[in-house]
């Protein structure tokens, strides 16, 4: 499977907390669910694609988490954002 199929939902899911269309509390209780069972995926998938494929992938990865990572600085509480960006910067890492 190509990287980028695989991590659609957790983009989609992430965009949908920094749009607030989701609570980020949710958004970070889905990213970690799916997290877990992608991330060990995308290591076998980097495999499967061409360099640049999976770094094309890795590279949106890094920067959603950077928004998201933004995003915590103004909020009195960013814990949940945190999340999602620390989740999202390890499937990136996978893809290297």
């Amino acid at each position: 499977m190509h990287p980028s199929d695989r991590v659609r939902f957790v983009i989609e899911t992430a965009k949908a907390v920094l749009d607030e269309r989701l609570p980020p509390d949710e958004g970070a209780a889905a990213v970690a669910v799916q997290a877990a069972q992608i991330t060990p995926l995308l290591r076998s998938d980097r495999d499967s694609v061409t360099r640049a494929e999976a770094e094309s992938v890795a590279t949106q990865l890094r920067l959603l988490a950077e928004q998201v990572n933004d995003r915590a600085s103004g909020l009195a509480d960013p814990a949940a954002h945190l999340e999602i960006a620390r989740a999202i910067g390890e499937m990136a890492q996978a893809l290297r």
